[in-house]
């Protein structure tokens, strides 16, 4: 799935991506499908729809957030996922879908927004070894009080810090935690784990290279007021950090246009 082609990017003092006006339909139409993916794997809906005799649309009420600021955040993070994944397509970085792990399709999901990560498959750590987290921050509806880029920077800085760690440790037993399940990928999972392991115990395996993107999601309405309003961008240590701010026009249209198309697939 192609989606910064649809983009037209610039720069400030950060990354800035604007969504081509008429490529808006096409762009959307991409986003249903993997959109429901990073909820629920196929298999696994037609497997609750035949163990209780149910329809793909009252399985998906289950799951698909339908609540506004939720289904907001959730849309944000989501694209951020795909947004980087094929930024930095070359060194075939992955992460987990965690929204598959949320406890109630209305509260967001816990930890860092995105994480990413790449290593080398010989076994051994190197400094080349690379670990993404984002923080996402949406603006969709019009606020005087609410700033999307500095709220961005905040929470990315604050994952640097603390949350990264934190994180990396629940992703571990989650991974652990998915070879309980019937049919479970152990050999896949178990990669994983050790992939995870070799963030986590970095201090005595060996340093990796850390990114920390700050992404602001913008209505195309706001957007040259809030690139224009002074932020300040922080020198993380050991980690390069990077403010990312992508317009979209009519934003909250996008969002709910795609939870509303997911069980019409």
């Amino acid at each position: 799935m192609e989606l910064l082609k649809h983009f037209e990017e610039g720069s400030k003092n950060f990354v800035i991506l604007s969504l081509k006006d008429e490529e808006w339909d096409e762009f959307i139409a991409k986003l249903p499908i993997p959109y429901k993916n990073c909820y629920i794997p196929d298999k696994e809906l037609e497997h609750r729809i035949q163990s209780f005799s149910s329809t793909k649309e009252n399985e998906l009420s289950e799951i698909l957030p339908s609540i506004g600021n939720i289904q907001s955040g959730d849309f944000g993070e989501i694209l951020s996922y795909f947004i980087f994944k094929e930024r930095f397509k070359k060194r075939n970085v992955d992460g987990p879908k965690k929204w598959r792990w949320k406890q109630e399709k209305n509260v967001a999901a816990p930890y860092t927004d995105v994480i990413l990560f790449s290593i080398k498959k010989n076994g051994k750590a190197s400094k080349d070894d690379l670990l993404i987290s984002v923080e996402s921050k949406m603006k969709a509806t019009a606020s005087s009080s609410y700033h999307p880029i500095e709220k961005a920077i905040e929470g990315a800085e604050k994952d640097s810090v603390s949350r990264i760690a934190n994180s990396l440790c629940w992703l571990r037993k989650k991974y652990k935690d998915e070879t309980l399940k019937a049919n479970a990928p152990i050999a896949k999972l178990k990669e994983l784990v050790d992939s995870i392991e070799r963030f986590i115990k970095s201090e005595t395996v060996g340093e990796y290279s850390k990114q920390i993107k700050a992404v602001a999601f913008v209505d195309k309405t706001f957007f040259k007021d809030e690139v224009e309003k002074t932020v300040t961008i922080p020198a993380i240590n050991g980690a390069t950090f990077e403010v990312v701010v992508v317009s979209i026009k009519d934003l909250q249209k996008v969002y709910e246009n795609v939870f509303t198309q997911i069980p019409k697939l």
